[in-house]
């Protein structure tokens, strides 16, 4: 999570080896929760989530934390539900 414009996008895109949209500057480009290709560190799966920046000009902070925090809840249940049923 950071400040729109600050190199989120860039960094997931160079650590995972993903190709996700780079905004230009100090204007938003991530609008959704999204996920990088997962890649293995240290023999473990990784997989990093890319947010929309704070600050932006179309979003208020709140309205960027409430989504964030859904995709993560939402996230959080699936995965109980796939470890408690295997």
């Amino acid at each position: 999570m950071g400040a729109t414009g600050s190199g989120k996008s860039t960094f997931i895109n160079k650590a995972s080896g993903s190709n996700l949209p780079v905004g230009r500057g100090l204007e938003s480009c991530t609008s959704e929760v999204r996920t990088s290709r997962p890649f293995v560190v240290s023999g473990r799966v990784v997989t990093l989530i890319d947010t929309p920046g704070f600050d932006d000009t179309s979003r208020s902070d709140t309205d960027i934390l409430t989504m964030i925090a859904a995709y993560l809840s939402k996230t959080y249940v699936i995965r109980l539900q796939y470890i408690s049923s295997g």
